[in-house]
């Protein structure tokens, strides 16, 4: 369905008038784009509501008549079935997550909740004599001399993997939380929390000209690390985990809610990388708890949304509509309809078949 207004940015748009990091992407290499321009389309995605549709059946699919087979296994990984609206018992439109919108932020704290709550686990104290530390704080800027900030965040994983083998080649096994940042001239940080299995350093504090304490590692130690990153480090030795997680989630969750925040997802949006990781072993290593802490998908969000009520259900995926058509109200996350206007069940048909034709079935 082509929308009767056609937006102002339509040429990054799918046929709904749905901004697109594809459509972006295919504009900025063929004609280019400034930065400032990317920041705003990422804004005008990011506060587009979009819904997840799902179809639900409380019989099996397979004894149904009339059953077109539609595959979306890499939209929710398994196969799905379509069958016209009217034969559905329950129609249930979900609230996309995007990148920094309420829902994203809902699942990402529920993400890390577990994290912050898990005790406070502590290597030295201020008063200690002797102070080591196997936790580090390390922040990795990027000198812009290298090349163009563009070219920074699509290169930023590799080098920064990259890193962490060299380290590893170093020191032996090692575990990490790391999030990325941007910078006020669009360049990525990465913000790392490196726990060494094999390697304690020695803890020397550091009083800065405001009288604040920090901790550091001798400068032999940091030059060590250092010679493996490209552009300047900075180093810190973490007092305890309590802290470490805090700073670093403050990175992930509060600065999300900011200009800065809007510069740096613009940026992560934009070249498609993920916001956050946690390395498998981080949180085993320190407190013997195995779980998974990385980013949130809408997989995540299906499975929440579908877990609660209408017991006995069999949800299929159908795509996504935009919210602005549907009539749904931006702080409603999710709408259950048994039997949809007929508005509403011309879009369901008109996705299906975009589905189809986006995958390539023939009718």
């Amino acid at each position: 369905m082509i929308p009767e207004n056609i937006p102002v940015d339509f040429e990054f748009t799918n046929e709904y008038g749905a901004i697109r990091r594809k459509e972006v992407r295919n504009i900025f290499y063929k004609h280019g784009l400034n930065d400032q321009k990317i920041v705003d389309l990422y804004t005008k995605w990011r506060d587009d509501p979009e819904y997840l549709v799902l179809c639900g059946l409380t019989q099996d699919p397979y004894e149904q008549e009339r059953l077109i087979r539609m595959d979306v296994a890499d939209l929710i990984g398994q196969d799905s079935w379509y069958l016209p609206p009217k034969y559905y018992d329950i129609y249930r439109f979900i609230k996309a997550s995007k990148r920094g919108n309420d829902v994203y932020k809902y699942l990402v704290d529920k993400k890390l909740k577990p994290l912050q709550d898990l005790p406070n686990f502590i290597f030295f104290e201020d008063h200690s004599e002797d102070k080591r530390a196997c936790l580090l704080f390390l922040t990795l800027t990027y000198d812009p001399k290298r090349c163009d900030h563009h070219t920074a965040w699509e290169n930023i994983g590799k080098e920064f993997h990259l890193f962490c083998n060299n380290l590893r080649k170093k020191y032996g096994k090692i575990e990490f939380f790391r999030t990325w940042e941007s910078t006020n001239h669009y360049y990525p940080h990465v913000h790392i929390v490196i726990l060494f299995w094999e390697k304690n350093f020695i803890v020397i504090p550091h009083e800065d000209k405001t009288g604040k304490i920090s901790y550091r590692i001798p400068y032999k130690d940091k030059q060590e690390i250092a010679k493996h990153w490209h552009s300047w480090i900075d180093i810190e030795a973490v007092k305890d985990t309590e802290g470490a997680v805090k700073e670093l989630t403050k990175y992930i969750t509060k600065d999300l809610c900011s200009n800065k925040g809007d510069l740096t997802n613009a940026m992560i949006w934009f070249h498609g990388k993920q916001g956050y990781s946690i390395s498998k072993g981080f949180v085993k290593s320190i407190w013997n708890w195995n779980i998974d802490f990385n980013e949130p998908t809408n997989t995540d969000l299906i499975t929440e949304m579908c877990n609660c009520n209408h017991e006995g259900v069999e949800w299929e995926f159908v795509g996504f509509l935009r919210g602005q058509y549907l009539g749904f109200s931006p702080d409603i996350w999710m709408v259950d309809l048994k039997k949809p206007p007929p508005k509403i069940v011309e879009l369901i048909e008109n996705e299906v078949i975009r589905q189809r034709t986006l995958k390539g079935v023939k009718k």
